[in-house]
């Protein structure tokens, strides 16, 4: 028995043990220290409070999903689906609910190996593959829960599972039709660019195939069939509320549309975003979250990374487009017409809502930058056979050693959050989160409605996780404004540097306080402070 497990581990090809090995580096990179560093955001305690109370059995199972940023339009309600049965199945908690983002963030390492092998050789799609798993970029957005998070692994998957639908030979396609219409009937409720760029991105396929007289319409229905199931409580809540929400979904485009820019400034900014956000998802290196990098002020190295990336986007569409018209494969001609279809599209739209796109946008895109590189080192191959295995090590060595400077980079950063000086104001993590929430519920003295103020940027990140996590514990609290008359005790966040000139000052008596971080939570006598 033994000599037959030797035997048949030895007849595996070293590629798939590098496989294993790559997805165990990034198992390790996106669970290292996950609870206690989990970003716990506004959104994220507002996903907690909606979970919990379902899963308490308080209130009912949630219709629609988490508001679209910046709309009233609510997504559908797959990813609050996904937290509960998490939380049914791991714990009522925070880092429980966060887990199917993790796991799909994880999935999608061996997940875009076999995307890329529908074209590159074995040692390119590895390459390639390495340097996802230990992608800055990814790893931040596997880290938490969000519901863009996962985009990336249903985005892959439904296109992955399209392109099997329409190779030539036969492939269990009622199947990969069914698994289609499941990717897309999820993607579109995780972000309201998948809610366009799946379905759009499927009709043309299929359009297409139609007019060329391809009997592929039976799939087409299934995929459409198999989605629409899977969106059926956002048709009951339509039925229900006589399209409250569709309403809002319109509303959103138009008010998207009054803010656009004229047609030019629009490519301009569109084009940039694409070029900003390659050198982060490969290499780490992030210029601007919100691609608002100003070119007349900006630090020599910012200038230098874009052109390098400029250089590189243009290179490998060209070559896209080469390899697309001198490929013979039916087949790998048919997946680079999928690929083309669903980032034409995506492009066109992200050139519409140019200023409005922030880095989480890309998350449905993240694999394009891998296929440019492929093709660059394709290429690159070709041209200097002679020195193939070099490319194919010296071009990821760069980018994962890279990578893995930033994720230190990173890490140390979340590391240092309870140190003198540390955290961030824009950033909330679990354990600065739970450490100030156990401050509250150990001094209310039983009261079961208690106030805090202070820090305003700290509160618009936090106020919503620390109101959960004291809720969970009976602790209701409620965020000081101008006009609230306050009791004998309150709670006060503050900055180190308010804290400490607060500590001097006759007026103010601090009862008790926590210091974590850059900040510390004060427990006053009277109500002198009020933010």
């Amino acid at each position: 028995m033994n000599k037959f497990i030797t035997e048949k581990l030895k007849s595996v090809s070293w590629q798939w043990y590098a496989l294993l090995l790559v997805l165990v580096i990034g198992i390790f990179l996106r669970t290292y220290n996950f609870h206690n560093w989990l970003r716990f955001n506004a959104d994220q305690g507002r996903d907690a409070e909606v979970v919990s109370s379902v899963v308490d059995g308080t209130a009912p199972i949630p219709l629609l999903g988490p508001k679209a940023g910046g709309t009233n339009f609510k997504l559908g309600p797959a990813f609050y689906y996904f937290e509960i049965a998490s939380a049914k199945i791991f714990g009522n908690a925070p880092d429980k609910m966060a887990y199917p983002d993790l796991f799909t963030g994880i999935l999608c390492i061996p997940l875009l190996y076999f995307f890329l092998r529908k074209y590159f050789d074995q040692r390119i799609s590895l390459s390639l593959t390495i340097i996802f798993a230990v992608s800055n970029y990814a790893i931040r957005y596997a880290r938490f829960a969000w519901n863009p998070n996962s985009t990336p692994f249903w985005t892959i998957l439904a296109l992955y599972a399209i392109h099997e639908v329409i190779l030539q030979r036969d492939n269990r396609k009622f199947l990969w039709a069914a698994v289609a219409g499941i990717a897309i009937g999820i993607g579109v409720q995780l972000h309201t660019t998948l809610l366009l760029f799946l379905p759009i991105t499927t009709i043309i396929i299929f359009g297409y195939l139609f007019l060329k007289k391809q009997n592929k319409l039976k799939y087409f229905l299934v995929i459409f069939s198999v989605a629409l199931i899977f969106n059926i409580p956002q048709l009951i809540d339509l039925q229900q509320t006589n399209g409250a929400n569709l309403s809002e979904f319109f509303r959103g485009i138009k008010t998207k549309q009054s803010s656009e820019s004229s047609i030019f400034n629009n490519i301009w900014q569109g084009n940039n975003t694409l070029v900003q956000i390659e050198p982060d998802i490969l290499s780490g290196y992030e210029m601007a979250d919100k691609f608002d990098i100003n070119f007349n002020h900006a630090k020599t190295r910012d200038l230098l990374v874009f052109l390098l990336s400029l250089v590189f986007t243009l290179g490998g569409v060209i070559l896209a487009i080469r390899y697309f018209r001198n490929e013979t494969n039916v087949d790998k001609k048919a997946f680079l017409a999928v690929i083309f279809a669903y980032t034409s599209i995506a492009y066109l739209i992200f050139v519409k809502l140019a200023f409005e796109l922030s880095v989480r946008f890309y998350l449905v895109l993240i694999f394009l930058p891998f296929f440019l590189l492929g093709f660059w080192i394709q290429y690159l191959r070709e041209k200097f056979a002679a020195r193939q295995t070099l490319i194919l090590l010296v071009i990821p060595i760069f980018l994962v050693g890279s990578n893995l400077f930033f994720v230190q980079q990173s890490f140390g950063t979340l590391a240092n959050y309870d140190k003198k000086g540390g955290g961030n104001v824009d950033i909330t993590i679990l354990q600065e989160a739970e450490t100030f929430a156990r401050f509250i519920e150990e001094n209310s003295n039983d009261t079961k409605d208690v106030y805090v103020g202070g820090n305003v940027k700290f509160l618009f990140k936090a106020y919503r996780s620390l109101k959960y996590l004291t809720g969970m514990k009976g602790v209701n609290i409620l965020q000081v404004n101008a006009k609230t008359i306050l009791p004998s005790q309150y709670f006060y966040i503050a900055s180190t540097s308010e804290k400490d000139k607060l500590s001097t000052d006759a007026n103010v008596k601090i009862l008790n306080y926590k210091t974590f971080g850059g900040f510390s939570i004060l427990l006053l006598q009277n109500g002198r402070l009020i933010q």
